[in-house]
């Protein structure tokens, strides 16, 4: 978002600077520095002597005829302070500075994670395996009661057939 700065330069008398008393800004934003000059054109500083931290903007010099914008991009990401904007004119003559409060920028809203859907219902894990079992002893008993030998192999086929399911469903 781009933060206007405006500064008056020739307004009360020659290479008079009129600033503002202080200037907010988050990280990322752009402060946007206009310059209006009311009076004859002049050479004129800005300057950031301790704003290394917060922007790469260091010192523009320009000759200034009636209007300018120079922008200053702040660094996203970085934490809450200040830094002050110096403002030269009269070949060092005449300065103003213009302090500038860095703050964190706004949170952004997070959407609520979407509740999982609940998970089908099964059968618990530890009942399978129990059933299996049961079902084995029950036909070898049959077995061992009748004496047919399909009730043994039914009991066996269960048996493997137990193994590989636990094995095929296992987590």
């Amino acid at each position: 978002m781009d933060i206007p700065c405006e500064i008056r330069l020739n307004a009360r008398s020659i290479h008079s600077i009129d600033l503002p008393g202080s200037i907010e800004a988050a990280a990322g934003d752009t402060l946007l520095i206009r310059l209006i000059n009311q009076g004859s054109p002049l050479h004129l500083t800005l300057t950031t002597s301790n704003a290394v931290r917060f922007t790469d903007f260091s010192h523009e010099n320009l000759f200034l005829d009636r209007f300018d914008e120079i922008p200053v991009p702040i660094k996203p990401g970085v934490f809450p302070g200040t830094f002050d904007i110096t403002a030269i004119t009269g070949y060092g003559a005449n300065r103003a500075t213009v302090q500038v409060f860095v703050r964190e920028p706004p949170a952004a809203e997070t959407p609520e994670p979407e509740m999982p859907a609940p998970p089908e219902p099964r059968l618990p894990v530890s009942v399978i395996p129990f059933a299996v079992i049961a079902v084995a002893a029950l036909l070898f008993i049959i077995y061992a009661a009748t004496g047919i030998i399909a009730f043994e192999a039914a009991a066996f086929v269960v048996l493997v057939v137990g193994v590989l399911s636990a094995w095929y469903f296992r987590r």
